[in-house]
């Protein structure tokens, strides 16, 4: 009866099968389909269902998918045969080739009594768990189809149970051909107390790496109390600058006092060294007043350019003209 039905299904297919060829990699497709049609003439199921797979994924047809629903059922993997034969239906009935929709439908009529389905059952408290989750040969099973019997092929599967900071579950379960339903409970997980742990390593290891480093003590620091100085220093200078400044002032008019008009080129003794006072009084004060200018505006550049690692000098050195100084270092 089995060989009956076999070729019955193959002479309808073949009937109504047209060329597959016509997108993707079309030369490919053809030559995948008529090597496995090749091969299922052969019963060598396990070596047609891949090619035919793969001639769909190239080129998709009606045809190859029939052809592919009925390798699978010959494989032994009524659920997937099944799944194949309901999208051959859809695909028919918009294409509006009924002959196609007739055998789909026919095979599915077949097939669904004898499915194999399995019902996997979650304790309540699994479900808000932060980080639960349910595969099934590493594929998952969502939510919608917890505690739900769904047609899954004759074979061996792993169930795996998993959540955040709870231990592992596994079950190696076999579903045997035929009808039938495979229940598969998955029990409240239990608290995993290494991982109670880790969590909490990882929260202090990703709160050192958040905090904002401390500058090194003495380099930052240390520039911007020599800026502090270097500055103080200038506003002394600048300081020294208007004392002897106005004692110059003073000096100049008691120096012009004792001097005749009109140009006050005749003086007394008293008078001429009035003035050479008054001008050095002046030198000194425009030397102080510079060099506190100065000072003033390294201690500033060295106060707000204080980076890590900075190396700064001051350098001074006095001269004929009054005195020179500079600021050296990395910025």
């Amino acid at each position: 009866m089995r060989a009956r039905i076999t070729a019955l299904c193959f002479l309808i297919i073949g009937l109504f099968a047209p060329s597959i060829a016509h997108a993707n990699d079309p030369a490919t497709a053809q030559a995948l389909f008529d090597q496995a049609r090749k091969l299922m003439t052969q019963e060598r199921w396990s070596e047609a269902c891949p090619k035919l797979e793969e001639s769909q994924k190239l080129d998709p047809g009606g045809g190859t998918l029939l052809h592919l629903a009925l390798c699978r059922e010959h494989e032994g993997r009524t659920a997937t045969a099944w799944a194949h034969y309901q999208d051959a239906l859809s695909q028919a009935k918009r294409d509006g080739r009924k002959d196609r929709a007739r055998i789909a439908e026919q095979r599915i009529a077949a097939l669904a009594p004898r499915l194999p389905k399995m019902r996997v059952k979650i304790a309540f408290a699994n479900r808000t768990l932060p980080g639960f989750k349910v595969t099934r040969n590493e594929t998952a099973i969502g939510e919608a189809q917890w505690n739900e019997a769904v047609p899954v092929d004759p074979r061996g599967y792993v169930i795996t149970a998993q959540a955040d900071g709870r231990r592992p579950w596994t079950a190696k379960v076999n579903v045997p051909a035929g009808a039938g339903e495979t229940v598969v409970t998955i029990p409240e997980l239990d608290i995993d107390p290494r991982a109670s742990e880790a969590p909490k390593e990882n929260q202090e290891q990703k709160e050192q790496k958040e905090r904002p480093k401390k500058e090194p003590s003495g380099e930052g620091d240390t520039q911007r109390l020599i800026g502090l100085i270097t500055g103080g220093v200038g506003v002394a200078g600048l300081a020294v600058g208007s004392v002897f400044g106005l004692i110059s002032m003073q000096k100049g008019n008691d120096a012009d006092a004792e001097c005749k008009n009109p140009e006050k080129t005749i003086c007394t003794q008293r008078g001429v060294d009035l003035g050479n006072e008054a001008i050095v009084a002046g030198n000194v004060s425009t030397i102080a007043f510079i060099a506190g200018g100065v000072f003033v505006i390294g201690g500033a550049v060295l106060y707000f350019t204080a980076p890590n690692g900075t190396t700064v000098g001051v350098t001074g050195a006095p001269n004929r003209n009054g005195a020179t100084f500079g600021v050296t270092g990395r910025f």
